[in-house]
């Protein structure tokens, strides 16, 4: 189980093992026979793309999630909004591509510096990224090992259904 003490530590093989267990799960959960039904698509044996979608004065705003499954069970999946061409984020570039998101469970951060990185930062405890800047918090929100990327997706497009206010705007950088 994660906990807010520790950094997560790189275990690529668990992670392709998560991705590869972990999605046929969420396809039947869900209902459908493949990923590409969903949008979704897998790009490597760690990689999945997923659409988020935000609406703005019933305008819908169309966003690319890059899911990274970098260690086993006991954290979860890194997390990043992503340019949808080349499915990387690199700043300041890319900070359109990002949804301004503040809610009570998800927080959006184009570049949120930490005492050993400076990285986009999707502030949910539903994320990889969280943990490895020691953010800090409740522990009852802490990731379970039971816990599956269904659970990031869900925090996301909760928050994305109620507190989407709109794209970053284009940093200076």
């Amino acid at each position: 189980m994660a906990n807010h003490s520790e950094r997560p530590t790189l275990d690529l093989a668990a992670g392709r093992a998560v991705l590869s267990e972990d999605l046929p799960k969420a396809l039947e959960y869900l209902g459908v026979s493949s990923e590409a039904e969903l949008g979704w698509r897998k790009t490597n044996n760690r990689t999945l793309i997923v659409p988020i979608r935000g609406q703005i004065n019933g305008h819908v705003e169309e966003y690319t999630l890059r899911l990274q499954f970098l260690t086993g069970r006991d954290w979860p999946p890194s997390a990043q909004f992503v340019n949808p061409i080349t499915l990387q984020y690199s700043f300041p570039d890319d900070v359109p591509h990002l949804p301004i998101l503040q809610s009570p469970e998800v927080h959006v951060h184009p570049q949120y510096q930490s005492a050993s990185e400076t990285l986009q930062l999707i502030c949910c405890s539903a994320t990889f990224e969280y943990y490895s800047v020691l953010h800090g918090g409740d522990n009852n929100i802490l990731w379970q090992s039971k816990d599956t990327f269904l659970t990031t997706i869900a925090a996301i497009e909760r928050a994305m259904n109620s507190f989407h206010t709109g794209r970053q705007p284009r940093h200076g950088g």
